[in-house]
């Protein structure tokens, strides 16, 4: 299976750190072209075009695209941990872990979710996620609503089911992997929670 040149490609080749304790943030998004054709969001078919949308034949997303990009992935990045949730990718983590990629767990839950997504509010308030401008990631930051609980918890919400956050969902997910257990960001004294 060939696949054209992509911007996660392009810029996590060009990647280089200039901001101490940053997390760079690359990308990758999958939709069945029939999802793509059936005029839901008319940013697809130009995300399609530019290559920050990977399209799959079909109905439904073609695991296979995605196992060929991480194991792509793994062969030129030191990939410490794929962050999984097990709904519908407990085949796509189990043919994962026998090519020999570190597939860990992740369910969506507040317990999972709340930690790394006040780290990743926490990273944008200082600056330190770094990305390249990714029109997709943008637009699903955008479609993020955070749902407080009563202990000060926050979860990743949607408004509408046509509003995507799968992005969002996975770098949190990345990031609870990224981040150990008592490590935070350093908040300033301004710091406030800032609802999404």
């Amino acid at each position: 299976m060939t696949r054209p040149a992509t911007p996660i490609n392009d810029a996590a080749e060009r990647y280089s750190p200039e901001i101490a304790d940053a997390f760079a943030v690359f990308g990758k998004y999958y939709l069945p072209e029939d999802t793509v054709n059936a005029n839901g969001n008319s940013q697809y078919p130009g995300w399609m075009h530019t290559g920050r949308l990977t399209v799959t034949p079909g109905n439904v997303i073609d695991f296979s695209w995605i196992e060929a990009d991480l194991n792509d992935l793994s062969s030129r990045f030191a990939v410490q941990a794929v962050a999984f949730d097990p709904f519908q990718a407990t085949q796509l983590s189990t043919r994962m872990m026998s090519e020999g990629l570190p597939m860990i767990e992740v369910r969506p839950t507040v317990l999972n979710f709340s930690e790394p997504m006040k780290t990743l509010e926490a990273l944008v308030l200082q600056k330190k996620l770094v990305h390249d401008g990714d029109p997709v990631l943008g637009w699903m930051v955008s479609n993020v609503v955070a749902h407080l609980d009563a202990k000060d918890n926050i979860y990743p919400r949607k408004e509408r089911a046509e509003n995507k956050i799968d992005g969002i969902v996975a770098l949190i997910m990345a990031l609870s992997r990224a981040i150990k257990p008592g490590d935070s960001v350093v908040l300033g004294s301004d710091y406030e929670l800032v609802l999404l």
